[in-house]
């Protein structure tokens, strides 16, 4: 029986030893790999094998993880969008599914995507040129042996993974039973920092996000707050306090408030500026007690 289980066992291993060959430029690193990054060491379940394609040194640099929603509102891709600007010293690390993971990967200078099928398998297909940019410029790593498809179940273990390889995890904009918000509770667990865009409480894709902050997760409130939170200071890396800029941006909304351009979109229109920046001057405006906000309608305090 013993030499019976050998030879199948042999023979299985060529087996996969030439599947593994067929695919070009498949590298495979273990746990106990100088490679191995040791924030995903670190966590309860780390994977023992993972199959790459793309700069393997990527698994070593400073990352934050975003992630959120695949139907995102305008103001989640404006966002993202500026979120990953302000932090081009980092490596975004995310899903690669539609919406806030491709977003944030789309615009990203350095990028690692963690699939939740086979490496070899592009998910979702329409995906498929941004797989190839991240392949040739960033990294693509899975625990999933090649030709693995995806399941229900395997895309929510694959987001333990994208928390492990975190710093700390960004959600953007994430529904009541988002998949976003298992990467937080990952990232939780892990003892790493989650923050989360606050959102219009009348907007499904702003619950998830609403109720991170509400259960203790960190709110960004403006990209300067976020530039400070990683380390920076401005884009160029000089201090600048930003004062004089936010008032005369702070005359302008009262302007256009006061000519009855008074909701966020309108004023996001007209400004053309930081959507995050105008939201957070709004807000300490409304804390001034200089206007009030009645069902996203902007208007002057008595």
């Amino acid at each position: 029986m013993p030499t019976l289980f050998k030879e199948d066992f042999e023979e299985n291993k060529k087996s996969i030893v030439k599947k593994l060959n067929k695919i070009r430029d498949l590298g495979i690193i273990t746990y106990w790999d100088d490679e191995y990054p040791d924030l995903l060491k670190n966590i309860n379940d780390p994977p023992v094998i993972l199959y790459y394609f793309g700069d393997i040194s990527l698994l070593k640099s400073k990352t934050v993880s975003i992630v959120g929603t695949r139907k995102p509102t305008e103001y989640g891709k404006s966002i993202c969008e500026e979120i990953v600007k302000n932090l081009n010293g980092y490596t975004i690390v995310s899903g690669m599914a539609y919406g806030i993971d491709s977003i944030a990967q789309k615009r990203s200078k350095k990028t690692i995507a963690v699939l939740g099928n086979g490496i070899d398998i592009i998910y979702p297909k329409s995906n498929e040129s941004l797989y190839n940019k991240i392949k040739k410029e960033g990294l693509i790593i899975s625990e999933y042996f090649p030709g693995t498809r995806a399941t229900r179940y395997t895309f929510p273990y694959r987001n333990r993974i994208i928390a492990g390889l975190s710093e700390r995890s960004i959600v953007v904009e994430a529904a009541k039973k988002s998949g976003s918000l298992i990467t937080a509770r990952y990232a939780l667990d892990y003892g790493r920092e989650v923050l989360a865009i606050p959102g219009d409480i009348t907007r499904v894709n702003s619950y998830g996000t609403n109720y991170l902050i509400y259960s203790g997760a960190t709110p960004v409130i403006s990209m300067e707050q976020l530039r400070e939170m990683f380390g920076y200071t401005n884009l160029e890396g000089q201090y600048f306090s930003g004062k004089e800029e936010n008032t005369n941006l702070e005359n302008k909304i009262l302007k256009l408030i006061s000519e009855g351009k008074n909701t966020l979109d309108l004023i996001c229109d007209f400004l053309k500026e930081d959507v995050s920046s105008i939201l957070s001057l709004l807000m300490q405006l409304e804390i001034d007690g200089k206007i009030g906000q009645e069902n996203g309608t902007y208007f002057y305090m008595n």
